[in-house]
């Protein structure tokens, strides 16, 4: 049995498989309506509450970091906690941006044909434009990254400089109210303002853990038909996005708050968790596990893939067979710079 309700090999695995969703959803995006495979569709249904747990996993792990690291640490002084804390993280997540924009831009080019350099700079120029919606192309994933470091920045001062945990969390949520209404105001895309608030309720997670999986599993029954009553709404909000009623959409953004508090936690409260701990090293735990170790790898790397095997140079046309290249491509070049260039890409 495990304490935790999101033990280390469970996040890793629950993040490798939500990876796949992903890049399936970008590869629908070059597909017609009427190439669109059974799998894409799945991806495209799912993939925003992948998102959604992705955004929810980032603040669960710095939180609990930061409960380990108040524990083990025997000083009174929270300065000691936090040294170099900022420029570590943010240089973890720069550092994979730098080299991954420059495998896009190497991309860009030879999806065109390096002797089409003029039509590959138009592109580039309207990757660049793009950037004021908050999209940095051509590495248009990024934006995840991006806004992670914001909210990197947001922990950073909200529990480095209030004492109370509490209080903490309030001033965590403030910011980030106050980076979705920025985000807003200068026509960021909806991405940018529908999933931060996910990282607080990590947070918020990490911290009231325990509480929230005893209410939860002691309301198990009742949660089951809520959590539906949840999945409804967001797979709602999914179909007819974006003509979203002004109800549907703040009941969809309470559907992406508390689908991974409860899911997470009746998980636990089921046993799958404990079942996936007890066969995690077997065939499909270990797959999960090795995709989740690349799962960065596979995010920054896919839209590259994406591009170039519908480009001017390579067009596949059956949808099948595009679907499996970019998998195969995407997951073996995640799983190569992660093997052999992690030095450049980790920091």
């Amino acid at each position: 049995m495990v304490d935790s309700t999101l033990p280390k090999e469970f996040s890793v695995a629950l993040k490798g498989a939500l990876s796949l969703f992903i890049v399936g959803t970008h590869i629908s995006s070059l597909c017609q309506p009427d190439e669109a495979l059974l799998w894409l569709r799945v991806c495209n249904l799912l993939t925003p509450l992948a998102l959604v747990f992705f955004f929810f996993l980032s603040g669960y792990g710095l939180m609990t970091q930061l409960r380990l690291r108040t524990l083990r640490t025997p000083t009174t002084s929270p300065a000691a906690l936090w040294t170099g804390w900022l420029p570590r993280r943010l240089w973890g997540l720069l550092k994979p941006f730098l080299f991954f924009y420059a495998v896009a831009l190497f991309f860009l080019f030879a999806g065109f044909g390096f002797d089409h350099i003029p039509q590959a700079l138009a592109q580039l120029k309207v990757n660049f434009i793009i950037w004021k919606v908050g999209i940095p192309g051509p590495l248009t994933a990024a934006w995840y990254l991006l806004e992670l470091m914001a909210l990197y920045v947001f922990f950073y001062f909200s529990f480095r400089y209030v004492r109370r945990w509490g209080r903490a969390m309030l001033v965590l949520i403030l910011l980030t109210l106050l980076l979705v209404l920025v985000a807003w105001q200068v026509g960021f895309g909806y991405y940018w303002i529908r999933y931060p608030l996910c990282f607080s309720v990590g947070v918020a997670y990490a911290i009231y853990e325990r509480s929230l999986y005893k209410q939860i599993k002691a309301y198990r029954i009742l949660c089951l038909p809520a959590v539906l009553l949840l999945m409804g709404v967001y797979i709602w909000s999914v179909l007819i996005f974006p003509n979203h009623p002004i109800m549907l959409m703040l009941a969809s953004h309470l559907a992406y708050f508390a689908l991974p508090v409860m899911l997470t936690a009746l998980s636990k409260v089921w046993g799958e968790t404990d079942l996936f701990m007890r066969r995690a090293h077997g065939p499909v735990g270990s797959a999960l596990m090795w995709l989740g170790g690349i799962s960065l790898e596979t995010y920054l790397l896919h839209m590259s893939f994406v591009n170039f095997f519908r480009s001017p140079v390579i067009y596949i046309q059956s949808p099948l067979l595009y679907l499996v290249v970019v998998y195969t491509a995407t997951i073996f070049g995640a799983y190569l710079i992660a093997r052999y260039l992690r030095v450049l890409v980790r920091a």
